[in-house]
């Protein structure tokens, strides 16, 4: 990696639209490939929701080259890994492997771009498998708070319904469907291909326009409604299961990689994602109100939010809870970001940024991101850090200003439902009320930006950790972390 940040890239484009990154990378004879379809959940239509990501699950189910079983088994064979992921805005699939036999990688790839068999017999055992995963991520006590606060959110934009899909339309989607939603957006031209390692670039060059060079074109990409400003603050409450009283709000913002997406990167972390943050000293520490607080800036291709989550001490009055959240954020945008704490925050991210080189497939995952959510993709790596360093303190109030606007937020309270209540009441009576117990980690919030074809859990988001500017990988935000799943189960 050069002193600009900027990798040493060589561009292959193909005649019908397929682009591929080539980083050559050693000592090590390890590569990793990564595809990404710039095909997700916002690409989807009512009756079809959850289509993208059950597709994703299909994609290792066969193809006229690679029968059922073969694609991971021929991985593990060679002592490699691979693994996907869906989001609002894409869905990719990734490789690890030796470098001298990744290019199995290439073939696969290739193969399932076109020609992924979609069985209907694997097609409704695989259903089974997805509506299971629903109903897990149903029963994590953040999920369903989170979703309530996008949905109100995003009222015409389809970042209103959830990367996994409604259950109805999973029931009721068919093979067919399915067909007609990967031959309409899986091509050469809606996907690029990012290698990194311990490759030979021109025989790797040579080798991608052999496999993909004679893929049709699909249908380019339909840009979605536009979200309609709000018009006063949305509010609602979920009655749960769960003993703990759990608040969201989110605020509209902007769009990745654009230089408010920065800003609010820093301004997030300022407010509440780390111990230092305003409302971890006032919540947690001084007012003991909630047991933990995170604050997430989630933008995306599309105009994304920024989310501030709380978890309740038993016993605390919501209304006391938001009060104080309300006025954090009214002092930082009075206030700004303080001189230490700025010089802080940009340490930490600094440290982020630099952690996702560590490993080819983080390399790989950096770029991907870049690649696809910015208008100068990859290229503006080099000009992350220098962003970050630019922003001014007044500029950071006059953010806050913009976005951080209750008139313009989403604000939803996740409440116990009466047996829970009961439940609670009746365990106190039984027994002495215990002391409050010290600070502890919220719940993770379900990951509604990604899902694995066989999470079983559906993953977490990364928590109290930066994550850089237009949201450097999916999976690896920060070092060592998964920002949305683990392993495929």
């Amino acid at each position: 990696m050069s002193a600009s940040m900027l990798p040493d890239v060589e561009v292959v484009e193909l005649d019908n639209g397929f682009k591929a990154l080539l980083v050559e990378r050693g000592p090590l004879p390890v590569v990793a490939s990564l595809l990404w379809y710039r095909v997700g959940s916002r690409d989807e239509h009512t009756g079809e929701t959850g289509v993208s990501h059950f597709l994703e699950h299909m994609m290792f189910k066969g193809t006229e080259q690679f029968a059922k079983g073969q694609i991971d088994l021929q991985t593990s064979k060679m002592g490699g890994s691979n693994n996907a992921f869906t989001d609002n805005d894409s869905t990719a699939y990734y490789f690890a492997l030796a470098a001298d036999r990744w290019e199995t990688a290439l073939e696969i790839e290739a193969s399932r771009m076109r020609n992924c068999l979609l069985d209907p017999h694997e097609f409704a055992s695989e259903k089974n498998v997805v509506l299971e995963e629903l109903a897990m991520g149903e029963d994590d006590p953040w999920r369903p708070l989170y979703q309530a606060t996008e949905t109100l959110l995003y009222q015409v934009h389809p970042y209103h319904h959830p990367v996994i899909g409604y259950r109805q339309d999973l029931e009721r989607l068919s093979a067919q469907q399915m067909r007609d939603y990967y031959a309409r957006h899986y091509g050469p031209n809606r996907a690029f291909l990012v290698i990194v390692g311990n490759i030979d670039r021109a025989r790797t060059a040579a080798r991608i326009r052999e496999l993909f060079g004679s893929l049709p074109r699909v249908a380019e990409r339909v840009e979605p409604l536009k979200e309609p400003p709000a018009q006063g603050e949305r509010r609602a409450v979920l009655r749960t299961p769960h003993s703990v009283t759990r608040l969201c709000i989110g605020f509209p913002t902007c769009r990745i990689g654009e230089r408010d997406d920065y800003a609010l990167d820093v301004l997030a972390h300022d407010l509440g994602n780390s111990k230092n943050s305003r409302l971890y000293r006032r919540l947690v520490m001084k007012d003991e109100l909630v047991t933990d607080v995170n604050v997430m800036n989630e933008t995306r291709q599309d105009p994304g939010a920024l989310f501030v989550l709380c978890e309740l001490r038993d016993g605390v009055k919501p209304a006391v809870v938001e009060a104080a959240v309300r006025e954090e954020i009214a002092a930082q945008i009075a206030e700004g970001v303080a001189k230490k704490d700025l010089q802080r925050i940009r340490a930490q991210i600094r440290a982020s940024f630099l952690f996702q080189d560590e490993s080819v497939l983080d390399l790989a995952m950096k770029l991907g991101r870049f690649e696809a959510g910015t208008p100068d993709g990859f290229r503006t790596l080099e000009t992350v850090l220098p962003t970050y360093e630019s922003l001014t303190s007044d500029e950071l109030r006059a953010v806050a200003a913009k976005y951080l606007d209750f008139e313009r937020a989403a604000v939803v309270w996740a409440m116990p439902g009466q047996a829970a209540a009961e439940g609670r009441a009746a365990k106190a009576k039984d027994g002495k009320r215990k002391a409050r117990p010290v600070a502890k980690k919220a719940a993770p919030v379900a990951a509604v930006v990604g899902t694995g074809r066989k999470a079983g859990k559906v993953a977490a988001k990364v928590k109290a950790k930066v994550k850089v500017g237009p949201k450097a990988g999916p999976e690896r935000q920060t070092k060592g972390k998964s920002k949305q799943r683990g392993k495929r189960a």
